[in-house]
């Protein structure tokens, strides 16, 4: 598990989850997108994997976290 006060460390240098499970955002590749699953932190440290489907096609994804182009 990792330590709250390393979460707080990372978080307040990088930022904190940039998305959260039922957000809809834009995907760089993908469109808009609705994220269905995954973590920013995992059990040993930063994971930010998720899995998510793109609105258009249906098709389902996965990877890491992106920037957000709002």
């Amino acid at each position: 598990m990792v330590s709250d006060w390393i979460k707080d460390f990372t978080e307040s240098t990088i930022g904190g989850a940039p998305f959260a499970i039922g957000d809809i955002v834009r995907h760089p590749e993908h469109g808009k997108v609705e994220i269905t699953g995954g973590q920013y932190w995992g059990a040993h440290g930063l994971s930010n994997f998720w899995d998510y489907t793109a609105l258009d096609t249906g098709e389902k994804h996965n990877g890491y976290g992106w920037v957000i182009d709002q």
